[in-house]
């Protein structure tokens, strides 16, 4: 995706995202804390909490030397809180059926589980294409 396409979609998504902060609090304030509004801002509550947890755990601003097993490790159990949270205030899965929260983790870690197995494999592949470009720019200039 060229630069304008992705500067236009991460345009819209703000956008998006401003719009839908901003008409569900009008709506708290207006109709009062309604299944659907505290859905909407359970839910952006989770993607602002989760991307903060993807900046502490997956850069170096916060935690500078971590394996990345433990980066995982970390947030995944910190990302499941907040998840776990955020479905209980907003009521997302009845509070007293352990079978739905049950399949709620299950999910969350078969999710979980699934991503990080993707981009070890993407790491590895580009891993391997840049040790290859790199082997035949060393054999170019010998």
């Amino acid at each position: 995706m060229n630069g304008i396409a992705k500067n236009t979609l991460k345009g819209a998504c703000i956008i998006f995202t401003c719009s839908m902060a901003l008409w569900t609090l009008f709506g708290l304030a207006f109709a009062g804390p309604e299944y659907g509004l505290v859905v909407t801002i359970t839910l952006l509550a989770a993607c602002l909490l989760l991307a903060a947890l993807q900046t502490l755990w997956f850069s170096d601003a916060v935690l500078k030397a971590m394996a990345y097993p433990g980066r995982v490790l970390g947030f995944g159990l910190s990302a499941f809180v907040v998840l776990a949270a955020c479905a209980f205030l907003g009521d997302w899965l009845p509070a007293d059926n352990l079978g739905a929260w049950g399949m709620f983790a299950l999910i969350y870690l078969v999710i979980l589980a699934v991503l990080t197995i993707a981009y070890w494999v993407y790491y590895r592949r580009t891993a391997v294409d840049m040790d290859a470009a790199l082997a035949r720019y060393r054999r170019s200039r010998e």
